[in-house]
């Protein structure tokens, strides 16, 4: 009886040991996830912002360029509100080059180090070329980080 009553507590015993180790088990695993999925969702997030900054400093240098093209003046309050919008998208993308080192991948940070100081080179030499050459470049430069960095987005949000 003795025999059968200790075969019964260590079988038991087995049972709560096996159950809790499963469960904490489980409840690590599921953090584990849970956590990575945030994390990723962050980083999703990181990459939009970015993105959204580079087309809408795409959209103003092309609204620009039309009205170059074209001979158009842009209105004063279209212009105040364009030059609003090139300083958001810049601001933004300086913004994730200096806040997102901890998201975003180095690749990713490399073409914004870079997207920022030809920006800032083709700022100093519009000074001295015709104005719809910079929006030109500025536009090109833009559209081929914009690219560049979008390529390293999808293939960070892979890994």
């Amino acid at each position: 009886m003795f025999a059968e009553i200790v075969d019964f507590l260590g079988k038991l015993l087995t049972s709560v040991v096996v159950a809790v180790l499963t469960a904490w088990l489980t409840v690590r695993l599921s953090l584990r996830r849970f956590r990575s999925e945030r994390w990723w969702e962050k980083k999703v997030a990181a990459y939009e912002r970015v993105i959204e900054a580079f087309h809408k400093s795409k959209k103003v240098d092309a609204e620009k360029l039309l009205a170059e093209y074209t001979g158009r003046e842009v209105p004063i309050d279209r212009e105040t509100e364009l030059r609003k919008l090139a300083h958001e998208a810049r601001e933004d993308i300086i913004r994730a080059s200096d806040v997102g080192g901890f998201i975003l991948s180095q690749r990713a940070l490399g073409v914004l180090s870079r997207y920022e100081a030809e920006s800032d080179s083709l700022s100093k030499e519009s000074e001295e070329g015709p104005w719809f050459e910079y929006l030109e470049a500025q536009q090109s430069l833009t559209h081929k980080c914009m690219l560049e960095f979008i390529a390293e987005a999808k293939a960070d949000l892979q890994n």
